[in-house]
């Protein structure tokens, strides 16, 4: 595929729609095209009040919207995801869009973002991928130091899972092999040697290492690592250890009553705490805020997809507690809650935003009957009852990878 850059933003375009309409012509028919309608772990309940098909054709609205909203090619070395105002990706972004694009059976679009991906590497490996770029004189530039963000890895790496299942690694990509590289490089920099734990990204050394963030703790992508790389399976799985450890500290620890996790967490004597002050963003830090508030999508997903009870009965506990705590009102869910820095659960703003608002919905299906009706109205509220069909690249990515999952579309690799 050309190289080149055109200068001209009508130009680029025009290049990437050449682009993508030459993928597409080279595509695969995909062996789980969307909707796939699985069945989940047994009990896990789905919304009552819409129809299979309504929830697919509105999963596949959104696809659309965010495609057009946040979907870039300006730079020529590939797709890459705008996340702000500046013109700017992140490498969480990228991983979301290469799941979504995965889930989709969007071959054309996950190649160009394969191809950014491998254009864009860390200084510590080349199988992971710098943080942060930003375009610069018609080129994306790494900027803010060429190191990975866990988060972003991890979603990486299992979209490579899907993109082997989805459309077979015999073309001009082998999925499968460069998932194993970039599983191979996570464990390497991204997993503290000897405890384990996820670290935050590929530039954690020394006791660095004794911190973890547990939005990262994406415990169904590592049980599916550990089924695909066999050779390191008791590896993948003294990660999951250490996942459900942490979860569980916190939860025996001070969220008796909540199950919720805050931002980031420290091992501290032997158990993992929520961090006191600011360790890397806010003074937030130990609290349930702008990172955590994907946990109870995250956490919940090893139980739905894979049946795993390790962080079943922390997340139930969410799911009870956030339904009371809102009378049942999705708006009601506030945009951060206390950990450590006041009264466990008690909300410290007093307004809600999407991305607080959305994983809930995942956290409801583990809440039986009595949590039919509040996950009801957590869809209607999600799918334009309460939100627009585009509020910002964070709130609407994962809005969208958890309407995939809500609505039976998210199947294990």
């Amino acid at each position: 595929m050309s190289m080149f850059r055109p200068t001209s933003p009508i130009l680029a375009r025009l290049a990437w729609a050449c682009a993508l309409a030459c993928a597409s012509a080279a595509a695969v028919a995909g062996n789980r095209p969307f909707p796939q309608h699985v069945s989940y772990t047994a009990g896990v309940i789905k919304p009552t009040h819409v129809t299979q098909a309504q929830m697919d054709q509105s999963v596949r609205n959104l696809y659309t919207a965010w495609k057009s909203s946040y979907l870039r090619s300006d730079g020529g070395d590939g797709s890459w995801i705008k996340y702000d105002n500046t013109n700017s990706t992140v490498s969480e972004a990228h991983g979301y869009g290469m799941v979504l694009a995965a889930y989709m059976d969007d071959q054309a679009v996950f190649d160009e973002m394969l191809r950014y991906f491998r254009n864009h590497p860390t200084d510590q490996s080349a199988d992971l991928m710098a943080w942060k770029q930003t375009l610069q004189g018609g080129k994306m530039v790494d900027v803010e130091g060429r190191d990975s963000a866990t988060d972003g890895d991890l979603d990486v790496a299992y979209s490579l899972l899907l993109a082997h299942v989805q459309w077979g690694s015999g073309g001009s990509h082998d999925y499968l092999a460069e998932a194993r590289k970039v599983m191979s490089a996570i464990l390497k920099f991204d997993v503290n040697p000897k405890k384990n734990n996820l670290t935050v990204g590929s530039w954690v050394s020394g006791t660095d290492r004794k911190y973890t963030r547990p939005s990262d703790f994406m415990a169904s992508h590592i049980l599916a690592f550990a089924r695909w790389d066999s050779a390191n399976s008791a590896r993948w799985d003294a990660v999951h250890q250490s996942i459900i450890k942490a979860v569980n500290d916190q939860f025996t620890h001070g969220s008796q009553d909540t199950g919720i996790v805050p931002d980031f967490m420290v091992l501290k004597n032997g158990l993992w705490k929520p961090v006191p002050g600011k360790w890397l963003e806010t003074q937030h830090d130990g609290d349930y805020s702008y990172n955590a508030c994907r946990t109870p999508w995250r956490l919940a997903m090893s139980y739905i997809v894979d049946g795993h009870t390790g962080l079943l009965a922390s997340q139930q506990k969410t799911a009870s507690w956030i339904r009371t705590k809102t009378n049942g009102v999705a708006t009601n869910v506030d945009a951060g809650y206390y950990v450590l820095n006041g009264t466990n659960g008690e909300s410290f703003r007093s307004y809600d935003d999407l991305p607080f608002t959305a994983p809930m919905a995942v956290n409801a299906m583990l809440g039986g009957a009595a949590a039919q009706t509040w996950l009801n109205s957590l869809w209607t509220s999600i799918n334009g009852g309460d939100y627009g069909t585009t509020t910002g690249y964070y709130g609407d990515a994962i809005r969208l990878q958890v309407m995939l999952t809500v609505s039976g579309n998210w199947w294990r690799p």
